[in-house]
């Protein structure tokens, strides 16, 4: 039987993993990767739930980094791995490594990782609509982590709010926008959104408007507050959009749909029922629940799930699958930094 949460001691409730004190990589049920504001939470959620039920799967062997960017001894299981040592579940995020094509070829076309069973689960609209099923099989996307707009009223001085991707590229936004990333390096979703969509001249008139880069914890802290710093508009992702309230502040849901990152799941076809043990919770109602709580759809249609408030949007299989992205992220990037 399931140990019951309320035995579970809270002083253990975020796993503590031999990796982090040097320890050599290990044969994985779960290797555990999700955006940096959602990761500690999904650590303390699977830790409680593989304790729970410990008496009938027996320990399960996993790693999930701490915080982002640290040490990771995983880093390049998708390269250097076998299926051996691939672990047997791994949740993802992003630009996964597991689009490169040498992974897609290694990996997916080989049938080492095998589509995973949601015949049970119901795509909902919004994502049915963006196209999130991978047609090779070997990717199950399970939510998405949007991107919205940020407007601070009381900065426009005149001009109209965004209300779109399109809008951002108006000149009359020159100087005035914030976008998160550091030192030139402009994030992903927007490079290869608005190169997808409008080209390199999408590209350069983004830059050109671009005033300042900026953590997304920042620009909900500051906008709609009447502070001298930040500027009139910023992109955020939906987890810091959640938390803006400034009174000038308004966050809007561009009307091409809100591009996101998806948050993936890859399951190899000779997995331990451990991996599934983590499987189940990653599609189930409670790490569903949370996600959607702190503004990231989940994929599937849930009981008392509300509509979004549009349409998401982002590069799709196609794209993925006929770019070769880190080649591609560096010529944006040198187009980008160009324009500035």
């Amino acid at each position: 039987m399931p140990t019951p949460i309320a035995d579970i001691d809270p002083q253990e409730e975020i796993p503590s993993f031999p990796e982090t004190y040097g320890a050599k990589p290990r044969a994985l049920d779960y290797l555990g990767y999700a955006p940096c504001p959602i990761r500690q939470e999904m650590q303390r959620q699977l830790h409680q739930h593989f304790r729970r039920h410990e008496a009938e799967f027996g320990p399960v062997e996993w790693f999930s980094p701490n915080g982002c960017g640290g040490d990771d001894p995983y880093d390049l299981v998708w390269q250097d791995g076998t299926e051996e040592s691939l672990p047997g579940l791994i949740s993802d995020g992003g630009n996964s490594d597991f689009f490169k094509p040498e992974a897609h070829r290694r990996w997916i076309e080989s049938g080492i990782l095998s589509p995973i069973a949601t015949d049970a689960l119901e795509v909902r609209p919004e994502l049915a609509e963006a196209g999130i099923v991978d047609p090779c099989g070997g990717i199950t996307i399970y939510g998405a982590f949007p991107s919205v707009l940020l407007v601070d009223h009381d900065k426009l001085q005149g001009r109209p709010a965004p209300r779109s991707w399109q809008d951002i590229l108006d000149p009359i936004y020159q100087g005035d926008v914030t976008i998160a990333g550091h030192h030139g390096r402009a994030p992903d979703v927007l490079l290869f959104n608005y190169w997808k969509n409008h080209g390199d001249e999408g590209v350069k008139a983004l830059a050109r408007n671009v005033a300042e880069f900026a953590p997304p914890a920042r620009m909900a802290k500051i906008a709609g507050l009447g502070s001298p710093q930040g500027t009139a508009v910023f992109v955020l992702n939906g987890f810091f959009a959640k938390a803006v309230r400034g009174p000038a502040a308004e966050v809007i849901w561009p009307e091409e749909g809100a591009w996101f990152n998806p948050l993936m799941l890859l399951a190899k076809r000779s997995r331990r029922p451990a991996s599934d043990l983590a499987l189940r919770y990653l599609l189930g109602p409670e790490w569903a629940a949370y996600i959607e709580s702190v503004g990231i759809p989940f994929a599937y249609r849930q009981p008392g799930q509300q509509p979004l408030p549009g349409r998401l949007s982002w590069m799709g299989w196609d794209f993925i699958r006929s770019h070769d992205l880190d080649a591609l992220r560096d010529e944006l990037l040198a187009v980008f930094n160009a324009a500035r």
